[in-house]
């Protein structure tokens, strides 16, 4: 690890120091001294010196000294010379901010142009790139700023503070996370060849367009029902059976009628045998309609408890998807309780920070009614971020309530519609064995022994016509007028069968829309089950990553996420030390160990140890340990600046 050490430096002429000099020889030392006596000073001199800012990182800030008007006092120049320690080797740099004069021609008196910097190394002059580079060598500004001031990576930006910190570590592997959730096939099925967030973004995306077909369903469902037709006043099965009579009525008419059309004789004969052929015809239009309707009955009953079955279904789907997002619901009530229980206590440890009571301008104790305020500020402030967060717990209490209730609710539903759902299983299974059987029951016409007999005396006659010949016109004619009639009511028929047919068309069509908005709902639990199981996938990776960095440090912890109410997890970056937060709730001398321990990690990261500066030393009973070397900045009752060991400084 490259040490830098910080073995002697001086102060001319820099802002409010006449001339100062300390000698720590590498060691940790304490610089004391009351308010604005320049303790601060001497931390934006060392920055000044190396790079030409103060110790905030202001580039266009004054180094020289003012009058109490806030003029400069022309004709110092600000200068600081320090002897840095770099790997055993010694180096002297030194930074000089000149004025520089001209008295242009024609003009009385001088004019004052921009300061020069002057910049040496070694007392060899150097140019400000020339400078500038060798620095960089040393060490690199921004690494330079984190190493040195306690405070530097808790003022980043909470993005950059995330992003450095993720630098200290190797990610974590998709495959070491899935195998972290316990749902290795589930995940690996669902990511395939994504990653989480494409994986999450496809899942946006579906949800989107399938919301559009789900909203546009309603109207599509209304206009294919209002364009089913006016049902007809008889059922579909006794149209079919009629449409039998008449066809089997328009047949016999033929069959008359071609044999008149063929036959000069026997009309007899032939009017005998038309009437043993339309007595066998309605025979067996009667039998097979008794069959038709047994059969049809049974068909509607069992349409009727299948429309019955396939809303159990859906009233089934609806409660379990319930279940699964108030399980959801209670998931996120009791993450988000657990944190405000840490909060809370943690908020509740804090305690007041006395150095709040000392005037950060002028350095004196505040008047005793001023520090009662201070106080009761703090304790009110203190109270009403305890209350916020009672009240906000009592709310994810009661949020847990409701969840853990509807749970209840929905897994006695479940009992009870699961029931239900078996029971009209049941009855459907019961009535389709029963026509099955029923239909197997039934014995063909042309075998009983009603038409066995019919059909002797029919072939009977058919045998005479066959014997005889004569005129038959009248016979002709009457048997194409019964065919004309017969043909009429077929077609009369087959018109309302039609609109039969139409109605089941539209039907078909609206259940098919019905049956599309419950292949929906299963679509978007699917989604839903999917975007649950990439929260935990990034809740786990979130924890994984979170562990490694936190191994890096001794007493700080850094939460990386945070779960909202609606589950969503936000990625911040909030130092933490024993659950209190770096940036709200945190004292000041916790603030400035917390920063110590960043600055050790980042050291060894960086393998780089520089002089830390810790301002405000006063407020911390037992510093904590550095690899560097510590430049204490302590406010007490010295009048001037006063160098002393840590260990004697914490004496005084």
């Amino acid at each position: 690890m490259k040490q830098i050490k910080l073995i002697s430096i001086t102060y001319h002429n820099f802002k409010g120091i006449k001339d100062f000099t300390f000698e720590p020889n590498g060691q940790s030392i304490a610089v004391s001294g009351r308010n604005a006596s320049g303790k601060t000073t001497l931390f934006d001199g060392f920055t000044w010196l190396l790079f030409g800012k103060n110790s905030d990182d202001v580039k266009k800030f004054n180094p020289k000294p003012l009058n109490a008007d806030g003029t400069e006092q022309l004709g110092l120049d600000p200068e600081v010379d320090a002897t840095l320690e770099i790997d055993g080797k010694s180096v002297r740099l030194q930074r000089k901010s000149a004025e520089k004069w001209i008295k242009p021609r024609g003009q009385a008196d001088k004019v004052r142009k921009p300061d020069v910097t002057e910049l040496t190394i070694d007392d060899v002059p150097q140019k400000v790139g020339e400078f500038t580079k060798y620095i960089d060598s040393i060490i690199d500004e921004d690494s330079f700023k984190m190493l040195t001031n306690p405070f530097a990576f808790n003022n980043l930006p909470w993005k950059d503070r995330r992003e450095l910190l993720m630098s200290l570590v190797a990610d974590v592997s998709d495959d070491a996370v899935i195998k972290a959730t316990g749902k290795v096939n589930e995940l690996k099925e669902l990511l395939s060849d994504h990653s989480a967030d494409d994986m999450r973004a496809i899942i946006a995306s579906r949800r989107r367009k399938l919301k559009a077909e789900v909203d546009g369903l309603p109207a599509r469902i209304d206009e294919a029902t209002r364009a089913i037709p006016v049902e007809n006043t008889v059922s579909e099965t006794t149209l079919k059976a009629r449409l039998a009579e008449c066809q089997e009525t328009l047949t016999k008419a033929q069959e008359v009628a071609a044999i008149a059309a063929v036959s000069n004789t026997n009309t007899d004969a032939r009017a005998k045998k038309t009437e043993l052929q339309s007595t066998y015809n309605d025979l067996q239009m009667s039998y097979m309609q008794g069959n038709q309707l047994e059969l049809g009955t049974l068909t509607e009953s069992i349409n009727t408890v299948q429309r019955q079955l396939n809303e159990k279904r859906n009233t089934l789907d609806g409660v379990k998807l319930s279940l699964s997002q108030a399980k959801m619901a209670l998931e996120v009530a009791t993450k988000q309780h657990d944190d405000l229980t840490k909060r809370y206590l943690a908020l509740s440890d804090t305690t007041f920070d006395e150095h709040q009571l000392t005037c950060p301008t002028c350095g004196q104790d505040l008047p005793e009614d001023k520090q009662d305020d201070v106080r009761q500020k703090f304790n009110v402030e203190k109270a009403e971020k305890l209350e916020s967060i009672t009240n906000e717990g009592k709310q994810s209490a009661t949020d847990m309530d409701a969840a853990n209730n509807e749970i209840k609710s929905q897994e006695q539903a479940i009992k009870l519609d699961q029931s239900e759902f078996e029971q009209v299983q049941q009855r459907l299974d019961e009535l389709n064995n029963d026509y099955n059987q029923t239909k197997a029951s039934h014995q063909p016409f042309e075998q009983t022994a009603k038409a066995i007999e019919l059909q002797t005396s029919i072939d009977e006659q058919q045998r005479l016509i066959d014997n005889g010949t004569g005129d038959n016109s009248k016979a002709k004619q009457a048997a194409q007028e019964q065919v004309n009639q017969a043909q009429v009511k077929v077609d009369e028929v087959k018109a309302q069968l039609a609109n039969v047919d139409q109605i089941k068309v539209q039907q078909d069509r609206v259940q098919q829309l019905h049956a599309r908005e419950d292949e929906l709902k299963d679509v978007f639990m699917k989604l839903d089950q999917d975007s649950f199981l990439l929260d935990k996938y990034t809740r786990t990776r979130v924890t994984m990553l979170e562990e490694r960095i936190n191994k890096l440090f001794k007493l700080v912890n850094f939460k990386l996420f945070e779960i909202q109410k609606n589950g969503e997890i936000n990625e911040i970056c909030e130092a933490t030390v024993n659950g209190v937060p770096f940036s709200t709730d945190l004292n000041n001398a916790s603030r400035i160990n917390a920063g110590l321990d960043i600055i050790n990690t980042l050291s060894n990261h960086y393998q780089v140890a520089a002089p830390i500066f810790v301002d405000n030393a006063e407020s911390v009973n037992q510093i904590a340990d550095t690899e560097a070397q510590q430049i204490a900045l302590v406010v007490n009752d010295d009048k001037e600046l006063t160098v002393r060991t840590q260990e004697e400084s914490q004496v005084a």
